[in-house]
């Protein structure tokens, strides 16, 4: 019997790894063990954790690894830690294979340890590209260390290929986020009575905004998106509260201003059935959560896209990139709330795939023999005369 190991450290990666974990623990010739990290145990972020065993996750061992400080000397120190904890775990359990999605640091490090214990990883969600977050070289980095990469678009798989992985390793499955869409449950209009209880029925907008980790510190001053949303009363928001990277603790003290107002609801965390519930309904996605650009075009919905965090990724035609200024951000909501731009919505297809994808990880994993596989070397890509 196989034995593989998922590592999910924030909400934000186990909403999408949920449906490939729960198909994995339905494998009879598959055993799995979860280890939870990171944000899953902040009081600040939510207390995530309970999502996961909410969602009848079997299995589940905690990984201590985060520090209260969330500068880069407290990340880097949380890095190390989660390496020492991450490679205790490992050694005891001894897993065929570890599966990470994205680009988070405890995803670096769990790669780590696993790299170094010689133990092959899977990796969802390789080859992409975020310019405004240093996640994108802990991504390009757990892809240098895997052995099985799960891309979500072909030009994902050619930019691996060009950091020399061998497309015999490397399988296109599309994005795990559409699957939510397609196949998982959505909160129903009773469970999402509390957050959806404004004293008006204006329209919903959800915003979710994180902190840019690379590129100017003027992005992480979100008082112009606070003053957008103070002022435009006709609509109703509901907040998300930022994941914990930098300065996440400082954000969610700006966004307090707004529990003020009647047409706004602050909420720690949605859960992803809860999130796509209030995505479905919305009129308009903001902030810069990859969600806007991976999941909200299968709902047809607008995004508005403030920033830097989301350069280099694909976008649908239902994407309105903005900067972090008020009338830029207001110039971007009417033009997202327009009825033609709702008609091209309608029209847009998402480049993320179509769904299927937990199935598919699954398929390939379950046919992998782990105790086999072997690091590949270097791909050399052939050159054409004119190169």
């Amino acid at each position: 019997m196989k034995k593989i190991a998922i590592v999910t450290g924030t909400r934000a990666d186990f909403g999408l790894l949920c449906p490939i974990i729960l198909k994995l623990q339905q494998d009879t010739e598959i055993d799995t063990i979860v280890y939870a990290c990171g944000s899953h145990f902040s009081p600040e972020f939510g207390m995530t954790i309970s999502e996961v065993y909410d969602n009848g996750v079997k299995n589940v061992r905690s990984i201590e690894m985060l520090l209260s400080s969330s500068s880069k000397v407290g990340v880097a120190k949380s890095t190390g830690l989660a390496v020492i904890s991450f490679t205790d775990a490992f050694a005891a359990d001894k897993p065929d294979c570890v599966l990470l999605l994205g680009d988070r640091y405890e995803t670096f490090a769990a790669a780590q340890a696993s790299f170094l214990l010689d133990i092959p990883i899977a990796h969802i969600h390789g080859g992409e590209v975020t310019e405004g977050a240093f996640d994108d070289g802990l991504r390009h980095c757990i892809s240098k260390m895997a052995s099985v990469h799960f891309c979500a678009a072909e030009q994902f798989s050619q930019r691996l290929q060009r950091l020399g992985e061998f497309p015999s390793s490397i399988h296109v499955v599309g994005a795990p986020g559409v699957d939510n869409i397609l196949s998982a449950r959505a909160a129903d209009e009773h469970e999402l009575a509390e957050v959806l209880n404004f004293p008006s029925n204006g329209p919903l907008m959800l915003v979710t905004y994180h902190p840019v980790t690379r590129g100017g510190d003027d992005e992480n001053n979100i008082t112009p998106l606070i003053n957008v949303i103070a002022l435009h009363r006709q609509y109703n928001f509901i907040v998300t509260y930022p994941n914990a990277d930098g300065p996440g603790a400082e954000m969610i003290a700006q966004w307090q201003v707004l529990a003020q107002y009647p047409h706004v609801r602050l909420v720690p965390s949605l859960g992803f059935k809860r999130y796509l519930g209030v995505m479905g309904r919305a009129a308009c996605v903001l902030g810069n959560s990859s969600s806007g650009l991976i999941e909200a075009p299968s709902f047809k919905v607008p995004t508005i896209n403030i920033g830097t965090r989301q350069h280099g990724r694909p976008r649908s035609e239902t994407v309105i990139d903005t900067p972090m200024q008020q009338e830029a951000i207001e110039q971007a909501l009417q033009q997202a709330t327009s009825e033609s731009f709702k008609q091209v919505c309608e029209q847009a297809v998402n480049p993320y795939g179509q769904g299927n994808c937990a199935q598919k990880v699954v398929d390939i994993l379950a046919a992998l023999d782990f105790r086999q596989m072997q690091h590949l070397g270097f791909y050399e890509q052939e050159r054409t005369n004119d190169q």
